[in-house]
């Protein structure tokens, strides 16, 4: 049984790389294709374009593995069933979840792998790739937006600001908080200003400002300080705002988590609810393999060469139906049909079962 198993995740393994290898590649290349005409244009240097698909590379990898695993699963299971190689080892008594258990533990490391690259290189990498994409390969709209919305960004010295609106022409952020973390990311000190304005001499004025103290319980220290008007701890210039503001999608859970907590003061409950679906999922998503995997494998064992090719696309596309029922879900949590955690956790459950009663069956 090592035998086999050593095999299979051999296999598996050389699939896996692949077809990582081959999805990434294609993505890059539908990319380019798509402002190539601003390539020559522009005159974008090539450096430049490497840059942005280096640091670009995290986020595609943690969004391809789902995909690759699902495709490497099912041409290895394919493989040995169109030569009734999987029939005979489970009659020969050996169960398919044992056939499958090499595959199952390799793509569980691969989710660990996926979580750790999403909470820890994705944000990070992502803030830098957006930035170079709007300063060399884009260059549209000198001016940027209008106004920005709900602008949350991570400002030196370890603190989060948060702005209801921003308006980078005018360099003015209107209800502004900022929160001071310690090394353990607990509020040491918060601000709140109704307004900031740029100055010209380099920094921020705020007006109406209060200023909090907090000691580790989280509880006020001492009594609030006021302000008509007050010179704001925030380092980074206007310009650094457009670059860096944060999408909730590129956020580590920790720094969406906090972002929440920002949000909770002063949006609206909807804006906060739609927040906490993402939050939830951010903890579910890097195990999306896992679910695609042991879907798509029972669906995809299929005797004779002409029902092989049928049986991996019945897998495939069985295992796919996953992100729509997904997606619906996360649709009800967003609009409050279903509480956040179970419109998170109920496609996981349902493909599960029925990902383990066709293993089973199949066994």
């Amino acid at each position: 049984m090592k035998i086999l198993e050593k095999h299979i995740l051999k296999n598996f393994i050389i699939a896996f790389a692949f077809c990582i290898t081959l999805l990434m590649v294609l993505g890059v290349i539908g990319d380019i294709l798509g402002f190539l005409d601003d390539i020559f244009k522009k005159g974008i240097p090539l450096s430049s374009i490497f840059l942005f698909y280096l640091y670009f590379a995290p986020f595609a990898f943690v969004n391809m593995v789902p995909f690759a695993c699902l495709l490497g699963a099912v041409f290895v299971f394919n493989d040995l069933s169109k030569n009734h190689e999987v029939t005979a080892i489970i009659t020969s008594g050996i169960s398919l979840w044992k056939v499958m258990k090499p595959v199952l533990l390799a793509t569980f490391v691969l989710c660990l792998c996926t979580f750790i690259v999403n909470e820890k290189l994705v944000p990070g990498a992502m803030g830098k790739a957006g930035q170079i994409r709007q300063e060399k390969l884009e260059r549209s709209g000198e001016e940027g937006k209008q106004v920005v919305e709900n602008l949350t960004a991570y400002g030196e010295g370890n603190q989060m600001i948060f702005a209801r609106e921003y308006y980078p022409e005018t360099k003015k952020m209107e209800d502004v908080i900022i929160h001071k973390l310690d090394t353990d990311q607990a509020t040491t000190k918060k601000i709140n200003a109704k307004s900031a304005k740029w100055r010209d001499d380099g920094f921020w004025v705020g007006t109406d400002v209060i200023v909090f103290n907090l000691d580790s319980n989280g509880d006020f220290a001492w009594d609030p300080e006021v302000y008509k008007n007050k010179k704001l701890p925030i380092r980074e210039s206007p310009g650094d705002f457009v670059n860096t503001q944060l999408d909730p999608k590129m956020m580590s859970y920790d720094q969406l988590k906090r972002y929440i907590s920002i949000l909770a003061v002063s949006s609206s409950p909807t804006s906060v609810r739609r927040l906490a679906v993402d939050l939830n999922y951010k903890l579910v998503f890097p195990f999306t393999a896992m679910i695609t995997v042991l879907v798509g494998i029972p669906f995809s064992i299929a005797t004779g060469r002409v029902n092989a090719l049928l049986g991996m696309a019945r897998g495939i596309f069985v295992a796919m139906l996953y992100l729509p029922v997904m997606a619906v879900c996360l649709a009800f949590g967003k609009r409050g049909i279903l509480p956040p955690v179970l419109s998170v956790w109920l496609s996981i459950i349902l493909f599960t079962f029925l990902g383990a009663y066709f293993v089973n069956k199949r066994s």
